[in-house]
């Protein structure tokens, strides 16, 4: 496993540094949260790296945390060529990081190397460090105000408006718009995976039960989660059949509550 030049297996404990900043940590979260402090101070965003274990148990002996520009991404020209829409590449390999060595107890976490500089330029700490992804995140109570705001037809930019004029700004918020669309969608499709899709399997069940020509179709992702429906009764079909007409049209100019297209077929016969 390499670490910026050096195995990690191999980084002696007793070559601890001493870091005023970074004092004896005693879990691999207190150590992420101490050195994820740092870097808003600083200006930069963290991820974890490599972790190794003593051998045969699951105790860390060694975590390395990194710069989020560390490192370069990996190039695949074939696979590269068929996406429609490419990730920015952020990388720049970085070498800044912190790493940390563990008794064999996994009690004392101390510091044994520690590389400050940056390649590349820092956030404003005043005014870009809250957009830094590391330091972005929704506690559980503003998810759950989240939750209440767009469980009743709050748009989602609404709520998160609403939320950064109580706290000052969105700098102080925690998280961007983006986190709270996703947050958003998450708790849409946990609706309806909950309960929504089996209540609505069950109606066409029962229609098909009462309407001999009554069909539906259903699509579902890689997870099993209902992402789309279609269905048809006896008597749409039969007008189909007698007029013959196809209507193609635009459903995405507005979305329900769950983030779904609903498109109602509607029209009147013998026109």
């Amino acid at each position: 496993m390499e670490i910026a030049g050096e195995t990690l297996d191999n980084i002696p404990v007793k070559e601890k540094i001493d870091v005023l900043v970074f004092p004896t940590v005693h879990s691999d979260a207190e150590a992420y949260n101490m050195y994820r402090e740092y870097a808003r101070k600083i200006g930069f965003s963290v991820r974890k790296e490599h972790i190794v274990h003593w051998t045969h148990t699951r105790i860390v002996k060694g975590r390395q945390f990194v710069c989020a520009k560390a490192g370069y991404k990996r190039v695949n020209d074939e696979k590269d060529a068929q996406k429609k829409f490419r990730k920015l590449d952020t990388h720049a390999g970085c070498l800044a990081c912190l790493h940390f060595a563990a008794d064999e107890d996994g009690r004392n976490w101390e510091v044994v190397k520690f590389v400050e500089k940056h390649n590349h330029p820092l956030a404003q700490v005043n005014d870009d460090s809250h957009l830094l992804r590391s330091h972005r995140d929704i506690s559980e109570v503003q998810g759950s105000l989240l939750k209440s705001m767009t469980g009743v037809g709050i748009k989602t930019i609404q709520a998160y408006n609403f939320m950064s004029d109580e706290v000052g700004g969105n700098e102080n918020v925690g998280f961007c718009k983006t986190d709270a669309y996703n947050y958003a969608q998450q708790e849409r499709r946990a609706l309806i995976e909950s309960g929504d899709a089996t209540s609505l399997l069950k109606i066409f069940k029962e229609r098909q039960r009462e309407d001999i020509m009554f069909s539906y179709d259903v699509q579902t992702d890689e997870l099993g989660r209902l992402t789309s429906f279609c269905w048809m009764d006896g008597h749409s079909k039969i007008d189909y059949n007698s007029f013959g007409d196809v209507i193609i049209f635009d459903t995405t100019y507005q979305l329900n509550k769950y983030n779904l297209a609903c498109a109602p077929f509607i029209g009147i016969n013998h026109h």
